[in-house]
């Protein structure tokens, strides 16, 4: 279990361990209220999509999943037991809240056994609930990563 403002160093390629363990904890406070958020802060490349990437494929998520940048988000359906539906958010280019509407972002942070990872988080903190699970990313170099975990 990750505890709150716990960092840790890992390599890209050993990402699957740490996204085991991030699994567990947020699983650990799920609640069946809604949604239960993932939030992902860091430098462009720092490594937030390749991690929720990693997460996809612990969920058991079979499609391809890429950055939502364009798209803003996507959303994937998992053969994980508590969490079915993984959301993929991408908010770097969302320049005021209102831009969620369309996306009916206070449906989906409503809706039950769904896992959500946002990118960016940081530009729509407004909008989301007070309790989140956040990570933030950091290069070392080009196959060493920190990340840091706050529950919020």
């Amino acid at each position: 279990m990750l505890q709150s403002g716990e960092t840790t160093t890992i390599q890209i390629d050993s990402l699957s361990q740490f996204v085991t363990e991030l699994l567990s904890t947020i699983e650990s406070s799920h609640s069946s209220n809604g949604s239960t958020v993932v939030t992902l802060t860091g430098d462009l490349g720092a490594g937030k999509t390749t991690l929720v990437q990693a997460l996809a494929r612990e969920l058991g998520v079979t499609e391809v999943v890429t950055s939502p940048t364009f798209v803003v988000m996507k959303v994937y359906e998992t053969e994980h037991q508590t969490f079915t539906r993984l959301v993929h958010i991408d908010a770097y280019r969302i320049e005021d809240v209102s831009e969620l509407v369309p996306l009916r972002l206070n449906e989906m942070l409503a809706t039950p056994n769904t896992l959500m990872c946002i990118e960016w988080a940081e530009r729509i903190l407004i909008a989301l609930p007070e309790q989140t699970h956040g990570l933030t990313l950091a290069a070392v170099n080009e196959i060493t990563r920190t990340i840091t975990y706050e529950k919020r």
